[in-house]
């Protein structure tokens, strides 16, 4: 019995490795690539940031602990299908569907990973016109992650650097 238990353990931190592989692949690939963005910030600063913010209107959760941004900046550059490639790269069985926007040469898709009651990741994946893929990782509850996503689909993601405001 014990031996099983640590063949499931051995096999969920192996399906975890890899899950985060892909998504580290993606940003590795595209972050020297000209035309391309990334962005990095971690806990620390959004931890400062959320400090600097008067308002307490901040849509970013205060435990978050990285943001990780990858954007297409030059939309004359052709690129394979970015959304496809990046669904294809990560283990969709790791996440739930939080909410997908489907519109003329625009697919968005809003992806979540949760333990227990507490959102883990947030992945937003856009791909057609404007082609970017966000990772959130941190602690976020059920209303924190409503919020966020509500704030990103009505300012459609203009807001995340901003703070929600």
């Amino acid at each position: 019995m014990k031996k099983i238990i640590l063949l499931f353990a051995v096999v969920l931190a192996a399906t975890a490795v890899y899950a985060q592989k892909s998504i580290d692949d993606l940003f590795a690939r595209y972050s020297e690539k000209d035309g391309f963005t990334t962005v990095t910030i971690n806990g620390n600063l959004l931890k400062f940031a959320s400090c600097m913010d008067d308002s307490n209107e901040s849509s970013l959760p205060a435990s978050l602990t990285e943001i990780r941004i990858l954007t297409q900046e030059d939309p004359q550059m052709k690129v394979e299908n970015f959304y496809d490639m990046v669904i294809e790269g990560i283990d969709l069985s790791r996440y739930e569907e939080f909410m997908r926007v489907k519109e003329s040469g625009q697919d968005v898709r809003m992806l979540v990973r949760a333990e227990g009651k507490m959102f883990k990741e947030f992945l937003l994946i856009a791909g057609g016109e404007d082609n970017a893929l966000i990772q959130i990782k941190g602690n976020m509850s059920l209303e924190d992650a409503q919020r966020f996503s509500e704030d990103s689909k009505s300012s459609h993601g203009q807001n995340l650097m901003s703070g929600g405001k």
